[in-house]
């Protein structure tokens, strides 16, 4: 008597299932929209730069990275984590048995697959893929509470099993099965994870901000400000967590534990160029790869590796912002924090002279003392002639009350200040100047900062 029903609801599984393999040009298309704009700058930098023919498989990569790196961040309890983590792990297994979820991501990769098979005749290099995304899954996983490593062992560790891996999946998506390559690729990855590690303490050493709900309300965000410095470095320099949360860039020992950790990627990387060099001449890699009985590395005999290092170089070009960060991270003295700005603002005047310059500067000053910024001095100029008159909200202005601050930030803080600064109705013009290497004194652009000037007057 419910047969038909049955059926029925058979019927409309079997075909919703159906619907889910069928992916158009303009799925594609979307999806590769929406992957390139996660993209940070290096890697939209470095995607232009890959060989065209696994740009997709390197922005859909890309993305699923950032996706898992951005979770603490944007769930409310870890709970929730681990289920998008779960949820990610099952909606690759459908991509690779060809029923992609409606998820760009996802999307971008199953025509990045497709591709493959449709350029090589073969799916040889599609399990390898599989295994290579799923432990970065399962590595981001581990890692979604924040825990500082306990080693430095262990944070290399971390980074093979990241940033390598991304590599080792890049490069199977050519398709380039080669063990020199592999080799190649654990050096670059790992510096490239430590690195990342390196710039994530001014963010997650600051306290955490509100996540934002489906409805739109804000909820507390439970994770609490940490540093992932591994802890037998950080013992050694006797670098403690609680002075890094309260005196940030000034935490004794800070300093000393970046220079040991900021070594070791700099040896990683140092081995790779080593190893690129000789690879290059013809030579043997003049060490042995030590992940290579691990994974999917076993590849057989290498072909003509000469020609394999041109086809991969794009690929190779992760370890160009990681080198050129290092090199910035010496020039700073081993201070991550140490990204100085200098912003220069012009305010309507008003009869009461500084009650709305003290109002924007406190504002701007809240938000890079809550991101775990520094601020290094406050300068009220005061009225000015301007050189033309400035049109703003339908008047005109020819006079301006002039301020300039100059603090420690990272970019994102920087870049929200400029859009606070643009959208401020009482804001006539700024300008902002990125003073580069630690040395403010000399580098200012209007002068020394005259430190007797401080948040009082204002």
């Amino acid at each position: 008597m419910h047969r038909p029903s049955l059926a029925l609801n058979g019927l409309k599984r079997l075909a919703s299932g159906r619907r889910r393999t069928y992916v158009t040009d303009a799925d594609v298309a979307s999806a590769r929209s929406y992957c390139l704009k996660q993209l940070d700058y290096e890697a939209t930098f470095i995607h232009r730069f890959v060989p065209r023919t696994i740009r997709d498989a390197y922005a859909a990569l890309r993305s699923l990275n950032l996706e898992l790196v951005r979770l603490p961040e944007l769930v409310s309890k870890p709970i929730i984590g681990a289920m998008r983590v779960q949820f990610w792990q099952e909606s690759i297994d459908a991509t690779f048995a060809g029923r992609p979820p409606r998820e760009p991501i996802c999307v971008l990769l199953y025509e990045a697959l497709r591709d493959m098979e449709q350029r090589t005749g073969s799916d040889a290099t599609k399990q390898s893929i599989k295994f290579w995304i799923s432990r970065l899954l399962k590595t981001r996983q581990k890692h979604m509470d924040n825990r500082p490593f306990p080693s430095l062992g262990n944070l290399e560790d971390y980074a093979e099993n990241t940033y390598s891996t991304m590599m080792y999946a890049t490069l199977a998506f050519m398709p380039l099965r080669s063990t020199h390559l592999d080799h190649l690729a654990s050096h670059m990855g790992k510096a490239s994870g430590i690195v990342a590690v390196l710039r994530g303490i001014p963010f997650l050493a600051s306290p955490a901000q509100p996540v934002k709900t489906p409805s739109g309300a804000e909820a507390p965000s439970t994770r609490e400000p940490c540093v992932l410095l591994p802890l037998d470095v950080m013992a050694k320099a006797g670098v403690k967590e609680e002075e890094v949360f309260r005196q940030g860039p000034n935490a004794p020992g800070l300093d000393e534990a970046v220079f040991e950790v900021a070594t070791l990627a700099h040896n990683h990387l140092a081995t790779a160029k080593d190893m690129f060099a000789r690879l290059k001449q013809g030579q043997d890699a003049g060490h042995e790869f030590e992940h290579g009985r691990e994974g999917d590395h076993f590849h057989g005999e290498d072909g003509d590796v000469q020609a394999e290092l041109r086809q991969s170089f794009g690929v190779f070009l992760e370890a160009v912002p990681t080198g050129l960060y290092l090199e910035s991270l010496q020039k700073a003295g081993f201070n991550p924090y140490a990204m100085l700005y200098e912003t220069i603002g012009i305010v309507r005047p008003s009869k009461d002279k500084l009650h709305e310059v003290r109002t924007i500067v406190k504002t701007i000053g809240s938000l890079i003392l809550a991101k775990g910024g520094v601020i290094r001095g406050i300068n009220n100029w005061g009225v000015f002639t301007l050189p033309k008159p400035i049109s703003r909200k339908q008047m005109r202005y020819a006079h301006g009350h002039h301020f300039v601050i100059r603090y420690d930030s990272s970019p994102k803080v920087h870049e929200e200040i400029r859009d606070i600064l643009a959208t401020e109705p009482r804001m006539l013009r700024s300008a902002h100047v990125k003073l580069g290497d630690n040395k403010l004194d000399t580098l200012a652009k209007f002068g020394p900062p005259s430190w007797t000037s401080g948040p009082s007057q204002l």
